[in-house]
Order: C-alpha cells, then structure tokens, then sequence
C-alpha cells in the first residue's frame, strides 16, 4: 500500500484578495442545507426548490430555468448537455429530461449519468430476498447491463448496494456494495470488457467506498480502518491505491474527480467537536480551501466539481439564510 499523506497549508480566499472567485445564488424561500446536487462544464448548476420540490438549473449570467420538474430531490444527476435525471414527485416515479424537451421514463434508482446519457445505478433484483445489484444502461448500443454481486443463503441473502456511485464516459462504473458477511466492499465495472471486479479495497481498509470515476480511469472515494476512521484514497491502473489524508486530521473524504485529476475533499480537525474543512487537492497538495467569505464558520460545504476545477456546493450566511455557490479556480 502506498501512502500518500497531505502536508496542508491554509489558503485563505477571500474575494476582494485572491483571484478564486466566489458567486453565489439564493436558494429560494425556506431554502435549507442539502438543495445543491451538480455542476457541469458549462457552469450550469442543478438543484431543486425545497417549498415545492421543483427542480432548477442555472446557467452562468444568473440565468434561471425553473419549474423543470417537480422531484424528491434525492437523487438529482445532470449531465454537461444539461440533461437531468432523478425522482419525480409525487408519484416517485424515475424520470429523465434531456434540456428542454419532455420528460421521459427514466430507470429505477438511477445514480450517475455521463455525458453521452448513459445512466447507472442500483437493480432491484430480487426485492423479496432485499438483494441489489448494480446496472449500466448503453443509450447509444440501446442495451442494459445487470451486475450481481455475492450473498450468503438465505435467510441472510440480502445484499445492498451503496446510493454513491461514479460513472464516467468509457462507461466505466465505480461504487460499493455489501452482504450480510461481507463489510462494503468496492466494486469496478468496464462496459468494454465487461468486466466486473467485486473486491476493489483499498489495501488493509475494514470498509472501501470507491465514489468517483474521471474519464483518465482514476478512482477516489473513502476507506475505513480498523479503528473506525475515514481516510480517502485514490486509485490509477498504474500505481494502484494510495491513501489521500491531510496532516493532522482526524477524519477524510472525499467528493469526486475531475479529467484534470482535480480532487474536492473534506477534513476534520482535532475540536472538539470537530470542525469541518473543504479543500481540492491537485498532484497530491491542496490548492486551496473552500470557505465562501462573510459565511459563518464552518458552514461551506462542497458537492460536486466540474472538469473546469469549479466547485459547487453550499453555505449559510451570519443571519442564517442558506446559500449556493460555486467557487472558481485563479488560472
């Protein structure tokens, strides 16, 4: 196993002084932490209304496209051609929307969408028994792959799969799953070879959690040792698993992976309690922090990341209003 520990130094960015570069957005009324799900290439960032569950998307220029669709909010992917795909409300049925047309029927707890319109997510394969497996639907090819995974008999022959999921566009997908005897454990599925390998751990971790897959077959996601604390790793073809922590942290995780081999991830300190910190890391260092200015203390949260290095994500102001934002890289 190689380790690859963070040696973290602060990057404070402020917006008057940096060249990072802070937009924000409301939310809507009631707005309430946990509205934000994606970004694309173009900037455009989705999320749903909590007052009505409507979906939005806005594009750069504060340009906004609302009363897409009514959802559950959770879950809610788009692609860089702005097509969104989720839960519709009330009836809870799958939908898929490309931008500007009608709503089409979508796949069951679909997860990830790339950005030719492939969709991943978790089957239903044998609801009685509680056994989930994972599924890749081929768009183009017009085809739908099943992935089973392992269980023990019955009555113990449940098996769950993980609701984080990667899939990039060699449709290639990264996730985890379990079973009543087996801890989570990753999985990495090729759509080319059809190849599916069901024991993708981070080396000596109780618990591996792949979340995130770039188009360059690099992997992150999170991993637990045996004293119970996250770590986050990162995967390649060449040099297998490294573990990815920041110095002096108590806990790690991590968000995605851009085609720049950009990493947005999270850290806990020593308080007590623990204080929170978004960072992306880039070639092994931070690059900077994630702290939207004049937000209270520890409020930032960051979801996703594009393959432009901007960030989206969340944070509440110092009179307790939540707010989106998106943070852009100096270049």
């Amino acid at each position: 196993m190689k380790t690859l520990t963070i040696l973290f130094t602060l990057l404070l960015t402020t917006g008057a002084g940096a060249q990072n570069k802070y937009t924000t957005f409301e939310l809507g009324p009631n707005a309430r932490f946990g509205t934000v799900s994606a970004i694309n290439d173009s900037g455009q960032v989705l999320g749903w209304w909590p007052t009505n569950g409507e979906a939005y998307v806005i594009s750069p220029g504060d340009v906004w496209t609302k009363n897409i669709i009514k959802t559950t909010g959770n879950p809610l992917s788009m692609n860089n051609a702005a097509t969104i795909m989720g839960i519709e409300a009330p009836n809870n049925a799958p939908f898929y929307k490309p931008w500007e047309q009608p709503v089409q029927e979508g796949w069951e707890r679909a997860i990830a969408i790339n950005t030719a319109g492939d969709l991943a997510g978790i089957a239903l394969l044998a609801p009685h028994r509680g056994q989930q497996g994972a599924f890749l639907v081929d768009l183009q090819a017009g085809t739908e792959t099943i992935l089973p995974f392992p269980h023990d008999k019955y009555p113990n022959s449940w098996v769950t799969v993980n609701g984080r999921m990667g899939l990039n566009n060699l449709n290639q997908i990264v996730g985890s799953w379990k079973n009543y005897s087996t801890p989570y454990s990753g999985f990495f599925y090729d759509g080319k070879s059809k190849k599916l390998n069901n024991t993708f751990n981070m080396p000596g971790a109780i618990q591996t959690w792949p979340v995130s897959i770039n188009d360059n077959r690099e992997v992150v996601g999170d991993w637990f040792d045996a004293n119970g604390v996250g770590h986050g790793f990162y995967w390649n073809a060449n040099a297998g698993f490294s573990d990815v922590d920041v110095a002096g942290d108590t806990a790690m995780g991590l968000i995605g992976i851009n085609n720049q081999s950009a990493i947005p991830g999270v850290w806990g300190d020593a308080n007590t309690p623990p204080k929170y910190h978004y960072v992306t890391i880039v070639n092994g260092k931070p690059t900077a922090s994630i702290n939207v200015p004049q937000s209270i203390a520890g409020s930032t949260v960051g979801v996703a990341i594009n393959n432009v290095g901007q960030v989206v994500g969340e944070y509440q102001t110092k009179a307790g209003v939540w707010r989106g934002f998106v943070y852009t890289p100096s270049k």
